[in-house]
């Protein structure tokens, strides 16, 4: 499923990534928001091909941390520029140990500290596509939560997102949370695990135990992003991971106990490598929901989405972009035209007219979009879409 680079390549990417983590950290100082998610965008991408390429499990639990440190913050940045983020006061940057990674900070042991409600703007119209996807978590959680009298048998209370990185997980999951009005609660391994004994699964325990108070008044969905990095099954593990996954097991399954079985209480989980997970949480997600790169068709709607943001000329030709960018995930195709639009309006700023109020860019024309998809290149490989296919050959459930 893998196929291994030479060590000169991983250099040089990880030499790729390290410049456009310092341009992405510069330009979020300077408040250039636009510029810093395209930025981090782009050593996300990176590093998730590291992560693929890498041998060393050191290397390996580095590039993560990282990965996970710029999804965080770009989701910030996302957040605050469409103003749908509404509790953020635990996400800020700061230095690093190297002077120029973004950090997440939480303090150590508090519950507030782990769970922090998430709200966003994101609706089921805002995602091109998926309409699958849609349907399944449609008539597997919401429905039932509008007649639950309607589903004597019960109704899933765990679903499992997986595939490529950028193919609309995260939003599915945070418009599933708007279509029931419910809190949302994203949380990773670096809120759980602790180097504490004892204090991981305890973290785990009250997590449950402060969601199960809150559905006795609202739905509550807990998501688990990259759930593989907590519930994955390693060849050299220490006890706390153990106690970890067996501690998500127990709480779990006390979701179909007589206690909680009325709860609105939701699991939504969230991984690009479902083959690395545990056989018994596999078994649990009731629901495991494929989320495919986009096809043709839909590449076509989402260059006509993003495009609809800005001003651009008629000469797009929107066939030619769909059936270029085979292999694109929608962070890529929303990359390939943000990298357009930039230089478009760097043109104006190096005119020296961006100090004029009244002055605007030119239209993003065919050839802006040429150029970007230059520099923007696919993010999935024809060997990881085999991996995905085979495993849901295995495992779907939808």
């Amino acid at each position: 499923m893998r196929s291994y680079k030479d060590p000169e390549e991983l250099r040089r990417l990880r030499e790729r990534a390290t410049e456009y983590a310092n341009m992405a950290v510069s330009a979020d100082r300077r408040g250039i928001v636009s510029l810093a998610i395209t930025y981090y965008n782009k050593a996300i991408d990176i590093l998730t091909d590291l992560i693929n390429s890498e041998e060393s499990p050191e290397f390996k639990r580095m590039y993560r941390r990282a990965l996970r440190q710029y999804r965080d913050r770009v989701n910030y940045l996302r957040g605050v520029s469409s103003g749908s983020l509404r509790n953020i006061s635990n996400i800020k940057i700061k230095d690093g140990e190297d002077g120029n990674r973004p950090q997440t900070v939480r303090r150590e042991s508090k519950k507030e500290d782990i769970l922090v409600p998430f709200k966003s703007s994101i609706t089921w119209d805002d995602i091109v596509g998926l309409e699958n996807a849609k349907k399944v978590i449609k008539r597997s959680i919401v429905y039932p939560i509008r007649r639950p009298d309607l589903f004597p048998l019960g109704f899933p209370r765990a679903i499992l997102l997986y595939g490529p990185p950028g193919c609309g997980k995260t939003s599915l999951a945070a418009a599933l949370s708007n279509e029931i009005d419910a809190e949302f609660y994203p949380i990773d391994a670096t809120m759980i695990m602790s180097k504490w004994l004892g204090e991981s699964e305890k973290r785990v325990a009250e997590v449950f135990r402060y969601l199960r108070e809150r559905a006795q008044h609202t739905p509550v969905i807990l998501y688990i992003d990259e759930v593989d990095s907590l519930l994955s099954v390693r060849n050299s593990e220490v006890g706390g991971e153990i106690r970890v996954r067996n501690q998500f097991l127990s709480e779990m399954d006390g979701l179909k106990g007589k206690e909680s079985a009325n709860l609105p209480l939701f699991i939504v989980a969230s991984t690009n490598r479902p083959w690395d997970l545990d056989i018994g949480f596999i078994r649990r997600f009731q629901k495991r929901i494929y989320i495919p790169p986009p096809d043709k068709k839909t590449r076509k709607e989402l260059f006509k989405f993003y495009l609809s943001k800005v001003n651009y000329s008629d000469d797009i030709d929107f066939e030619f972009l769909a059936d270029y960018t085979k292999g694109y995930t929608p962070s890529d195709i929303r990359d390939v035209v943000q990298t357009a639009v930039i230089e478009v309006v760097s043109e104006l700023f190096e005119s020296g007219l961006a100090s004029d109020p009244n002055a605007k860019p030119r239209p993003v024309t065919m050839d802006d979009l040429r150029q970007a998809l230059k520099r923007v290149r696919p993010s999935i490989s024809h060997v990881i879409l085999a991996a995905y296919e085979n495993w849901t050959n295995r495992f779907r459930s939808d």
